[in-house]
């Protein structure tokens, strides 16, 4: 919504009056019905039936001394302070951060505790303060705190002791007046605490004996006593005279029990046995409310007027809430008349048209307050519903009934139309002509005429019989009708009124969708036409309807169904859930005032909605049940500020609950939570407790992007935030339009371990290392890359090294494999040239042998000495020649270089092998036969084989070795 300071200023302005005038909590106009009264039950507010004493805290919160405990209540709920035993509270004072409390034998206060709840501390203390009986009043005094109980006062001032001033015998109660404070003792009277003393009062003993209900202020030399079954004294500080007013009689026998002074102008009283009766200060009664005018119990116990304005009673069975500020009051319930439909102020007397009958009551009687039901007077013959009442140009009563039409004059009414009409809606002069009136009915148009200054029924006008409940004349002689349910339609009439000579019908109309259903009415004389879809207007040249400017002023809260205007140029308006009204400024220009009728919403009978403007004053609704007054001036401060409460923080999976209600309080702890308990519930209320309708906008402080729109939840649920602090707001708004400050509770969600300071310093270091290991790691990888890049490198050279090795081992094989071949075919060489060798000696030693054989025998044949020597010379050359070492050492280094170094491996392996063993064995290297062997050894074949046998034994061989092969693997 856009803020508009100049219609603020002008609608404070209208409501308050209160650049001009002192504010007040109730004006003298005076209501003509019973206020409105709300009710609580024991089973509303879960405590006991009697609630001996009330107190309204600074911060807008409610306290009851109940039978059960003490009571506190928000706005929306109710309950319990922590209890300090099974003991009836009996008093209580909410003053400044305390709630003061009595009980029997014990009394003292509740604190707030860093969860923002009460806890008791008791002040009963000492033996001479724990034995007083019940405690009925506690009253601040000066800058004491007074309790009051059976034996006597206690007098607390905060931080120091107690002090008790003892009584001379009961003392049942005590009372503040003009800066005083009355004791009343049952046997010395009325007496006065004096400088921690009690003094009597001059002629105070009078009420030794009487019990006094209240004690009040009416001037300041004048204090009004009331007993409770003795009547009522004015003292004017000097001596006590009975007080001398129109209603002290009645007081008497109502039985005063309490007593508050309200505003200064009005003095309420609680009885015992009628309620609450209020009078002004010269004690006429101006409200009386009672069982029967909408109290639950006539007993009244307690009474306190809050920051509204409201009177709350404590009573016997119950408490109950008096709108005794507010600009509307009822003529309903208690009066039993029926629903209203209809009501005109006609001869100083008030005709009420409801769904019962016709009923009148005298005008005087009628804005008495206290009137009886018995005041209102049924029409004998108009028993039904009424539908519409009208004053024509000369002073004469009609009466649209069910019935038909009622000629009504005084307490009489006659049927003026025959028994085959029924049902008359309204009457509508035609332009220009104040003899005839055409009547809207259930079935068409119905004319009467004037006739000797009497209304006649003439005749129901053919032409158009649909119902005609809604008429207005268009300045072009048309006579608009709108029906619910079959459209809008335009009559055109001849020149005396009693043909229908033209229908016109707009069901489906330029300008209007389809399916819009109109109610026409006369707005400072201009047809117009309303819906819930908008107000529209008739353009006869386009022959169209067009959005009329009225819109404006319901853009954001709803078109008004029916409009209606006064005298003033004010325009009243229902939509389909409140009633309100645009009024007329001095330049011409509207303000829309929906407040003051926050009591009428929801009670008008929809679709049969009426307001009776009186006077400039007064206003009248037809209601379910009755009317409701308006005051229309009333100077009541709309625009009083009232407070928000947060009741109840709590976190789901506890118990326990934070409440916060000072706005200027300091938040004394702020509770924290773990990150696996983060959900979250809100409840919170206001004390604001003349309307219900109150909406609540919240904001969480570090979640939310903004405050939420304004809703009636009065709980708010949240879950899953993120550790960090908080602060919840909470602000509330009512149907004045005044928003309270907002409220707000800090509290704090911790990390999760693993979002902690620790893990965070933990995540720091871990990622420092990172980065450090991650630099090692890139210098590693660079020298890695560079190291592998000096591999490749290397891998290249040594590729291109290893093929020059490969060429040049090559190149070094072929050449070792020539150089092998070449010792291979030196080796084949030197083997055939060592067998040559060796066959050569053979051969040698064959021929020589040969030769020895053949000399030896001619030796053996010849004697001849000399040839003989010759012969032995000879043979013996041949043996030195056969056994020549020389032809070894030859055969050893051919053998050598045959078979390389392998003599020595025999002689390291088989160091005892003598010469002769040797060369066997070098002979078997060869793979020589023994008898080639036994001619190279010149021996026999079998010393071969000897030797053969003996050197197998050296050499550890077993029969099936084969010694040729043992000796080939040396």
């Amino acid at each position: 919504m856009i803020f508009n300071p100049l219609r603020f200023f002008l609608l404070a302005l209208f409501c308050g009056v209160f650049v001009f005038l002192p504010l007040s909590l109730k004006a003298d106009v005076p209501l003509y019905g019973i206020p409105e009264v709300e009710n609580y039950n024991r089973r509303d507010y879960q405590a006991g039936t009697q609630n001996w004493s009330l107190s309204q805290a600074a911060n807008g919160l409610l306290y009851s001394a109940n039978n059960d405990g003490v009571l506190e209540y928000d706005g929306n709920n109710w309950r319990l302070l922590p209890k300090i035993g099974d003991v009836i509270v009996r008093s209580v004072l909410a003053h400044e951060d305390k709630i003061y409390m009595g009980t029997y034998n014990n009394f003292g206060y509740y604190e707030r505790n860093d969860r923002n709840d009460f806890e008791f501390h008791s002040l009963a203390i000492g033996e001479n303060l724990r034995f007083l009986g019940d405690v009925w009043e506690i009253i601040p005094f000066n800058d004491l705190i007074v309790f009051q109980a059976d034996k006597g006062l206690v007098l607390y001032k905060h931080g120091e002791t107690p002090t008790l001033v003892p009584a001379k015998s009961r003392i049942p109660n005590a009372f503040l007046a003009n800066g005083m404070l009355l004791v009343y003792d049952e046997e010395r009277g009325l007496m006065e605490l004096r400088q921690g003393e009690l003094y009597e009062v001059p002629g105070g003993d009078m009420f030794a004996g009487i019990s006094i209900g209240a004690i009040l202020p009416i001037s300041s030399r004048e204090i009004l006593v009331a007993t409770i079954t003795e009547g009522l004294y004015l003292w004017d500080l000097k001596s006590f005279s009975p007080w001398k007013a129109p209603a002290t009689d009645f007081l008497k026998n109502a039985n005063v029990f309490c007593g508050k002074v309200y505003d200064g102008q009005e003095l309420v009283f609680g009885t015992i046995q009628s309620g609450v009766v209020v009078t002004d200060l010269q004690g006429n009664i101006t409200m009386m409310t009672n069982k029967d005018r909408g109290l639950i119990n006539n007993t009244v116990l307690s009474l306190e007027v809050d920051m509204e304005g409201n009177i709350w009673t404590g009573l016997d069975n119950g408490i109950s809430r008096i709108s005794f500020n507010s600009t509307v009051s009822f003529i309903q319930g208690y009066y039993d008349i029926g629903t209203g439909y209809a009501l005109e102020d006609h001869e100083d007397n008030i005709y009420l048209g409801t769904n019962q009958a016709l009923y009148f009551i005298e005008k005087e009687d009628f804005e008495n307050p206290v009137k009886d039901r018995e005041d209102f007077l049924r029409i004998p013959g108009t028993s039904g519903q009424v539908w519409s009442l009208f004053v024509d140009k000369e002073g004469q009563l009609l009466c649209g009934h069910n019935s038909g039409i009622f000629s009504v004059k005084g307490d009489e009414a006659s049927l003026i139309t025959p028994g085959s009409v029924v049902g008359a809606w309204l009457f509508r002069y035609p332009p220009g002509r104040d003899d005839i009136l055409l009547v809207g009915s259930y079935n068409g148009i119905l004319l009467l005429k004037k006739e000797n200054n009497q209304w006649v029924f003439k005749k129901r006008l053919e032409g158009f019989d649909e119902s005609a409940r809604f008429m207005e004349w268009d300045s072009s002689g048309g006579l608009w009708v709108t029906h619910g349910y079959l459209g809008t339609f335009r009559l055109f009439f001849n020149e005396d009124y009693d043909a229908i000579v033209n229908v016109e019908s707009f069901k489906e109309a330029r300008g209007l969708d389809k399916g819009i259903f109109l109610n026409v009415s006369m707005v400072n004389r201009e047809v117009v036409f309303s819906s819930k879809f908008g107000i529209f207007g008739y353009d006869n040249s386009s022959e169209s309807f067009y959005r009329h400017q009225l819109n404006s002023f319901f853009m954001e809260s709803g078109f008004p169904i029916l409009l209606r205007d006064d005298e003033n140029m004010n325009i009243w308006f229902f939509t389909e859930n409140s009633v309100g009204v645009l009024r007329r400024l001095e330049d011409g220009s509207y303000t829309k005032v929906t407040g003051p009728f926050y009591a009428i919403n929801g009670l008008i009978v929809n679709g049969f909605e009426f307001v009776k403007v009186l006077n400039e004053r007064n206003a009248l609704f037809g209601v379910e049940d009755g009317f409701a007054h308006y005051s229309v001036n009333e100077q009541k401060d709309f625009l009083q500020p009232f407070n928000v409460h947060i009741r109840g923080f709590k976190n789901q999976f506890e118990t326990t609950e934070y409440l916060y209600s000072d706005h200027d309080a300091e938040q004394v702890v702020v509770p924290q939570w773990p990150f696996n308990k983060n959900a979250f519930e809100v409840t919170y209320s206001a004390t604001h407790f003349e309307s219900s309708q109150i909406l609540f906008s919240t904001y969480i402080e570090g979640m939310d992007k903004g405050w939420s729109d304004f809703v009636a939840t009065q709980r708010r649920q949240f879950t899953n935030i993120r550790e960090g602090e908080y602060v919840f707001w909470v602000k509330a708004l009512n149907i004045h339009g005044v928003e309270t400050e907002p409220v707000g509770f800090r509290f704090e969600v911790l990390p999760p371990w693993y979002r902690t300071v620790y893990a965070r310093i933990a995540y720091a270091v871990v990622v420092v290392l990172l980065l450090v290991g991650i630099w090692f790691l890139l210098i590693w990888l660079m020298e890695r890359s560079r190291m592998v890049e000096l591999k490749k490198q290397q891998e290249r050279f040594r590729s291109k090294e290893e093929k020059l090795r490969n060429a040049a081992l090559e190149n070094e094989k072929e050449m070792i494999r020539l150089r092998n071949e070449k010792l291979r075919n030196e080796m084949v060489f030197k083997e055939k040239e060592l067998a040559n060798s060796t066959m050569h000696v053979i051969q040698k030693n064959d021929f020589l042998l040969n030769i020895k054989e053949e000399l030896q025998k001619i030796n053996r044949s010849r004697e001849v000495s000399a040839v003989e020597r010759k012969v032995n010379e000879i043979v013996r050359k041949i043996d030195r020649d056969i056994d020549n070492e020389s032809q070894w050492e030859v055969f050893e280094l051919h053998l050598e270089h045959v078979h390389a170094d392998f003599l020595n491996r025999l002689q390291k392996q088989f160091p005892d092998l003598s010469s002769r063993e040797q060369k066997l064995c070098a002979y078997l290297r060869m793979d020589m036969a023994s008898k080639e062997i036994s001619s190279l050894m010149n021996i026999s074949v079998r010393a071969v084989e000897n030797n053969r046998y003996k050197l197998r034994k050296k050499m550890g061989l077993d029969a099936k070795d084969n010694l040729s092969d043992f000796i080939m693997n040396i």
